[in-house]
């Protein structure tokens, strides 16, 4: 019997077209590698958020977020250092600095053949005696960093119940406000939108909720500009679910 060089390995494989799916996926299990599908860069990121992975597969052309939007918001809002490979049937000059700027470590284009996939997963994940090894993620430390108490902490000076307080008020109105927004993004409520994301900011910032501090700026810069498109509506998804994140932990960690 074979070896299969990638068993255990956990790819992430990020394409809209049925066919590629499965043309991709048959080819990486093959290999022993366990794949987990996603259609769009949103759905993505809600991945790499939750689970740790050994490599990312990005098309380039995908709904809600595209692949260099996509793989940006894994490198300055994520921080996660995983190898991510572009794939795309677009092969014109240029393309592939574009994924090398946007923070992705290589590029095929299609048609490709299982070598030519294989290969390229191979010059990203290291090998010993014949077999992949697992890369080490930082899932868990973006998970500690989801948010800061420091500065609370700091204006609390010790104390614990004037922290609680405060964080109660927090657990309560964000996500309310959260609510509001997405009820004027649908009403299409450009200034309910501003005004709601710039009530929301310093609670942000006060929390060091790194993740969305330049999207919660974004969102008051797409409403000032009533664009009222699929960008903004990715800012909007992607605060709801964070803040929420951010709600449940607190509640663990701090007020249970």
């Amino acid at each position: 019997m074979s070896l299969r060089p990638l068993t255990n390995i956990a790819i992430l494989l990020v394409e809209d077209n049925e066919m590629n799916t499965l043309l991709a996926s048959a080819i990486i299990q093959g290999t022993g590698a366990n794949v987990t599908e996603a259609d769009n860069g949103m759905d993505a990121i809600q991945l790499l958020r939750s689970r740790s992975f050994d490599l990312v597969l990005m098309d380039l052309h995908l709904p809600v977020m595209d692949g260099f939007e996509t793989t940006r918001y894994i490198r300055n809002n994520l921080s996660i250092a995983i190898p991510i490979i572009a794939i795309t049937a677009n092969v014109v000059n240029g393309e592939e600095n574009k994924c090398i700027e946007a923070g992705m470590n290589g590029f095929i284009s299609k048609p490709y053949t299982e070598k030519v996939l294989l290969d390229k997963i191979a010059t990203c994940i290291p090998f010993k005696n014949g077999m992949a090894e697992r890369m080490v993620t930082e899932t868990a430390a973006v998970s500690s960093a989801l948010y800061s108490l420091s500065f609370l902490e700091d204006i609390s000076k010790g104390n614990r119940k004037m922290l609680q307080q405060m964080i109660l008020v927090f657990v309560e109105q964000a996500p309310a406000a959260v609510n509001q927004l997405k009820a004027a993004y649908n009403n299409h409520n450009f200034s309910e939108i501003y005004s709601i994301a710039h009530r929301i900011k310093p609670d942000i910032d006060n929390l060091n909720i790194v993740s969305l501090k330049d999207d919660i700026r974004q969102i008051e810069v797409f409403a000032e500009q009533k664009q009222n498109g699929a960008a903004l509506k990715t800012l909007i998804v992607n605060l709801d679910d964070t803040i929420s994140q951010v709600v449940r932990a607190l509640k663990e960690n701090i007020l249970s």
